[in-house]
């Protein structure tokens, strides 16, 4: 069992699809506990039962629905014969925590991959609010992997570099652009003392989540107006957005940076937005005000 971890808008799901575009044969199991919905790239999407979805190489994914517990069992009894189980946590989750059912058969536990934005790592670090689960994510690691160096200066990731040998206590670095990174390595790396490890305790108090969706084509006006009022609360956004011009968007948001990635046909389905934020100077009421149509 390998968990994915890392602050919000690391990497995390862009790992993870390359792994299961990569997986060489290996059966994988992937179990996301996300704030949204699984984000598989399309053409990796198979057929779907009792919340699992079978994806054409042979591996099979599901989200978390009841518990993780739900999740794992569901992987267990399916009839796929699999290799290794990939939890990608929770961007503000500890993903020691997760690891912990490594230690219970019928499985045997990997390592504790966690991602790193170098463009963002030690601003979050420092942040009153979530400094906190980012240290604690990264001295859980057996792995650190740097994500987003392309978007930094050679003497930053440098310094950025030596930042996470001494947060994670030495832990194994690797850096990595657009989750290219070799699967062999990623899947191979191996625990510490998992027993010995500090485990946080519940912070999702701390957080809230917000969800939208509409039936309604949205004007392009009223999107980028709902993006640039999105309260500083707002830690992350994503979701999908029926354009009223006949296309659709995929809407990408991590603090004041927003994305928005061009679908040439709309959607089969509602658009659909979800957020997560700080209880602390977040009020949903806000985002419901503001949203788009």
């Amino acid at each position: 069992m390998t968990v994915i971890g890392g602050y919000l808008g690391a990497g995390k799901t862009t790992l993870l699809n390359q792994l299961l575009r990569n997986a060489d044969g290996r059966r994988i199991g992937v179990i996301v506990n996300d704030f949204g919905s699984l984000a598989i790239d399309a053409d990796l999407l198979g057929g779907t039962s009792d919340g699992i979805i079978s994806l054409p190489n042979g591996c099979v994914c599901c989200t978390v629905g009841a518990g993780l517990h739900e999740a794992l069992t569901a992987l267990t009894n399916s009839p796929d014969d699999l290799d290794q189980i990939v939890i990608e946590v929770s961007g503000v989750a500890d993903p020691v925590v997760a690891a912990g059912w490594g230690t219970v058969p019928p499985f045997e536990p990997g390592g504790v991959i966690v991602l790193a934005a170098a463009d963002s790592i030690r601003t979050h670090a420092r942040d009153k609010y979530v400094g906190g689960e980012v240290v604690r994510q990264l001295q859980g690691a057996d792995l650190v992997l740097v994500t987003k160096s392309d978007l930094c200066g050679i003497e930053e990731v440098a310094a950025v570099g030596e930042w996470l040998d001494d947060v994670s206590g030495g832990a194994p670095r690797i850096t990595g652009t657009n989750g290219d990174v070799p699967t062999d390595l990623v899947l191979g790396v191996r625990p510490g003392n998992i027993a010995a490890r500090s485990s946080s305790s519940n912070h999702t108090d701390r957080y809230l989540t917000w969800s939208w969706t509409s039936s309604q084509p949205i004007a392009s006006t009223g999107l980028q107006a709902f993006l640039d009022a999105l309260p500083s609360g707002v830690l992350r956004l994503k979701g999908f957005i029926n354009l009223d011009d006949d296309s659709a968007v995929v809407v990408q948001v991590v603090g004041r940076q927003s994305v928005l990635w061009p679908i040439s046909e709309p959607l089969d389905s509602d658009s659909r937005l979800v957020a997560i934020g700080l209880h602390e100077i977040l009020d949903p009421a806000d985002l419901d005000r503001i949203a788009p149509g």
